[in-house]
């Protein structure tokens, strides 16, 4: 996965950039919302500044939000104080850290799969913390799909010891092994003319 020092070097620049489109991500809270139950906990892997961990709070009873850059977090921190968001816990975290010994009703991870090098072993252990009949919401990056050069490009950067690492997967390879992993697709698209980019909310049924 990325070093911990490439985000905490740009938090800040991160924190401060806007949505590159505030119409998807906004269909993206929209379709998770219309999943999300009062008496669900759901836990986000890789929450960056907190904004969707927070912008779901009021649908849910509690959400975990970790994420292993913590300065990254204390956006989400601020932003609970100043508008009185109790139900949303901060924790630095990586993915190998994350306790199994608790399931959640959904679970997140977006923005992220993309950088974790085992990305198949990450989205076992998604479905391992997600409880039977819960959902999954990943948006990533499928750099198998990618025209041009940054598909041959970007296994490169694991010799990089500063900058994120990219596992290059296409988009069948994401789909098949979300659902070798016990989930039935229930919204499945990429961004607009960006193929690069697809989001998918999966339910576990098996």
């Amino acid at each position: 996965m990325s070093s911990p020092f490439f985000w905490k070097l740009l938090h800040k620049r991160y924190v401060a950039s806007p949505v590159a489109d505030e119409a998807i991500y906004q269909r993206k809270l929209r379709e998770t919302q219309a999943r999300l139950q009062p008496s669900w906990d759901i836990l986000e892997i890789g929450c960056g500044s907190g904004n969707t961990a927070l912008n779901h709070a009021p649908f849910v009873n509690s959400v975990t939000a970790c994420d292993f850059c913590d300065p990254m977090m204390d956006h989400g921190r601020a932003r609970a104080a100043s508008e009185g968001i109790t139900n949303v816990t901060f924790k630095e975290a990586r993915l190998e850290d994350i306790a199994m010994d608790r399931d959640y009703d959904a679970v997140l991870m977006l923005s992220l799969i993309h950088l974790i090098p085992d990305w198949k072993n990450a989205i076992a252990k998604a479905a391992a913390l997600t409880k039977q009949g819960g959902i999954f919401v990943s948006s990533t990056a499928t750099l198998g799909n990618a025209a041009g050069p940054m598909k041959w490009i970007a296994p490169i950067f694991r010799f990089l010891p500063i900058v994120p690492t990219l596992a290059v997967f296409s988009r069948s390879d994401l789909l098949e092994e979300i659902i070798a992993n016990g989930f039935t697709l229930e919204e499945s698209w990429t961004n607009g003319d960006n193929d690069e980019i697809s989001f998918v909310i999966a339910r576990k049924t098996g």
